[in-house]
């Protein structure tokens, strides 16, 4: 647990009361709390030895409670308002544009899921409730639809650690199995969990009994993190194929043809079809007809780390924190792109706070040479396409990261022509996260965006594909199609030290895009990544 995963849990528990309709000054003590914390640059158990002295906002009452959070690791109060709302009621807070106010405003009314909501918006009773219209109904329409059809999935972190907890149980048993299905392949979303295991269903079922329902001859069905689960038994001469077969995906495995049935490994599987060997990552149908790239992008091939956050907007580390994590990982620069003025709502930087910024990123990259701390900014991407900051400030940033934070729902036109003029100014080195998609939780924006990246490709632009877990944006879709034209930053987007580590995903979609290793500018020194402005 760290700061901001600590103040998200105040912001969730100020959620619930006022779901509950209950606690209103403390709702707005635990959100007053919540943005201080956020703001510190102490550690959380920094924090929690002296009691949260000096954290504005928290007093005599809160800081205790907040302290036995840190030493349990459990919030028992958020645990009994999150029993007392409905499960359906929960899932309202999935819909983009829905908080907690109106999220109440529809329990009182009737509307207690998701499936409500959208038979209301669908019948036009949402538009005769008080606080909402026609307008607001049509797009929570929209909103609620995405939510439900993404319920059933989760994101890629989260089939992964579960099935880790599968492979640990069937490790103890002594039984070997290997991840099949869509997580194997590095989905961005899962909606079930896939394994293969060298053992009988009584065996298996033994070692993974709690989560077992249904036995199908050779195959096990069960449920685990919500997910539907299929476990695979074979024996040790079959492995390869029933693994090729439970790897997917089914149009990849429909091009391959028929699989021989008794191969023990996937190797072996290929040789007999007379094909070249096929990483699990490009088993998709959009790889079909591609061959496999041979030049893979490895982690000692990464020089830098682009786009990452400090305590000086919304991050949970300071400046040097992230610097010397870096380094230790044996980094040669980082780009920090702490939010810019118009982000107020994730603490963005005035200028004052800019040119107090540099100051320190000069004295530490005195100290800490020869590594590097590039002066860089994630400059919002403002309605109209032009970037924030004047001129003259842009001109002085070495890195420009300009994204998409707000006004998401444009029409595609619209939202278009704001892209293109964002890549034509000379000031942005890096079109970061694109679309600004939440995965499972917002679509992002709509965009021609053969127009966009043909225009990035034009101002020679770099795109960045967002590590994060929840964005994983620019999909890498799109990447895989314009791999041979353009250039790509991977960008953990990091938030907290834990969020370094989010460049695993990156590695994993540069893969899955077939990018060749200086298509991606992480691996370029640092004198050619200040070099895109100029190039821009």
């Amino acid at each position: 647990m760290n700061r901001k995963d600590l103040a998200g849990m105040l912001e969730y528990a100020a959620d619930l009361m006022e779901v509950l309709g209950e606690g209103e000054f403390r709702a707005k003590a635990y959100r007053h709390a919540a943005r201080n914390l956020e703001q510190q640059e102490a550690d959380l158990a920094e924090l929690a030895a002296r009691g949260f002295k000096g954290v504005p906002g928290v007093g005599p009452a809160l800081a205790p409670l907040l302290t036995e959070i840190v030493q349990t690791q459990e919030f028992p109060y958020l645990a009994e308002l999150e029993g007392r709302v409905p499960p359906g009621v929960l899932e309202l807070f999935r819909v983009q544009g829905l908080g907690p106010k109106r999220i109440r405003a529809l329990w009182e009314n009737g509307v207690n899921s998701l499936e409500e909501l959208v038979r209301w918006a669908e019948q036009g009773k949402i538009r005769t409730l008080p606080g909402f219209g026609a307008k607001s109904e049509a797009s929570l329409l929209e909103a609620a639809r995405y939510a439900l059809s993404s319920m059933r999935r989760v994101l890629l972190p989260v089939g992964l650690e579960a099935a880790r907890l599968l492979l640990a149980d069937l490790e103890n048993a002594g039984l070997k199995a290997e991840l099949a299905g869509s997580v194997r392949r590095g989905l961005e979303t899962v909606g079930n969990l896939d394994l293969v295991v060298v053992g009988t269903p009584q065996q298996v079922r033994s070692a993974l009994g709690r989560f077992v329902e249904e036995v199908q001859g050779d195959v096990l069905l069960g449920r685990l993190e919500g997910l539907p689960l299929r476990v695979f038994c074979t024996d040790a001469a079959s492995f390869g194929s029933v693994l090729v077969q439970a790897t997917g995906s089914r149009e990849w495995l429909e091009a391959l043809g028929a699989i021989p049935p008794a191969l023990a490994t996937e190797a072996a599987v290929f040789e007999a079809l007379n094909q070249p060997f096929v990483p699990a990552y490009w088993r998709e149908k959009e790889h079909l007809g591609l061959p496999a790239p041979q030049a893979m992008l490895q982690p000692p091939q990464l020089r830098g780390l682009i786009h990452v956050h400090s305590t000086y907007s919304d991050g949970s580390a300071t400046l040097r924190q992230m610097a010397e994590a870096a380094l230790a990982q044996g980094l040669e620069y980082m780009v920090i792109c702490d939010h810019s003025q118009s982000a107020a709502y994730a603490g963005g930087l005035r200028p004052p706070d800019v040119l107090r910024q540099w100051a320190e990123i000069e004295a530490l990259n005195a100290e800490l040479a020869p590594f590097r701390i590039l002066r860089g900014i994630e400059s919002d991407i403002l309605p109209d396409g032009s970037l924030d900051y004047p001129d003259e400030l842009l001109a002085r940033f070495e890195v420009v990261v300009g994204s998409l934070h707000t006004s998401l729902g444009l029409g595609r036109a619209e939202q278009t022509q704001r892209l293109l003029r964002a890549l034509d100014n000379p000031y942005l080195s890096i079109l970061g996260h694109p679309s600004g998609r939440l995965l499972l939780r917002r679509k992002g924006a709509e965009a021609d965006w053969e127009a966009v990246l043909e225009r990035a490709q034009q101002n020679q632009k770099v795109v960045e594909f967002n590590c994060n877990p929840y964005r994983l944006d620019l999909d890498w879709r799109l990447m895989l199609a314009w791999r041979d034209r353009l250039n790509f930053s991977l960008g953990p987007d990091a938030h907290s030290l834990e969020g370094l580590s989010d460049i695993q995903y990156g590695l994993l979609y540069a893969h899955k895009a077939g990018l060749h290793p200086d298509q991606v500018v992480n691996t370029w020194p640092a004198e050619r990544v200040v070099a895109l402005k100029k190039m821009g």
